[in-house]
């Protein structure tokens, strides 16, 4: 009888040793799903800091300049394609378009011009080039130009205290 409880004892000593075991894998599979998806998360989050960062690092800045007249609100800027070309050598035609931004309007000097200008107050304005060849094969490229405030500083206070040999009456 003796043995019979031992042999009983030890199986269930065995089945319940069985139990834990299994929870414990099931609990080390439950923490490295979830490490996997916290790692899928960074990552993913820093991919989107990395991409914004290169778009902030490709806008083209501008300072509106200090003049000393309160009245002067924008600059003058120039978007120029006139590097893009062809490798076959074919003619190319150009088309500016604004795609965000306040609307500036562009100067359109001739049309089709590798050249535009435009007034631009402080924001940030986005531009597309597409560049067509003879044959019609074409190809678009964005730039982003943030234009800044004018900067100004506070005027800075200088006070002199002397004594006067004047007289107040």
């Amino acid at each position: 009888m003796e043995r019979i409880a031992t042999i009983i004892l030890l199986v269930a000593t065995v089945a319940a040793v069985g139990y834990l075991k299994m929870e414990q894998l099931d609990l080390d599979a439950t923490n490295a799903e979830n490490a996997a998806a916290e790692a899928v998360e960074t990552a993913a989050a820093d991919a989107a800091a990395a991409a914004a960062e290169l778009v902030e690092a490709a806008k083209i800045r501008f300072t509106i300049p200090h003049d000393r007249d309160v009245n002067t609100t924008d600059i003058t800027v120039a978007l120029d394609g006139s590097e893009s070309f062809d490798a076959e050598g074919d003619s190319l035609s150009y088309k500016w378009t604004q795609t965000s931004g306040n609307d500036i309007g562009l100067f359109e000097g001739v049309p089709g011009d590798s050249y535009q200008i435009f007034y631009a107050s402080p924001g940030e304005y986005t531009f597309k080039l597409t560049v067509s060849d003879s044959y019609g094969s074409s190809s678009s490229g964005e730039t982003t130009v943030s234009v800044a405030d004018e900067p100004n500083s506070p005027p800075e206070i200088v006070v002199k205290v002397y004594e006067t040999i004047e007289t107040i009456d």
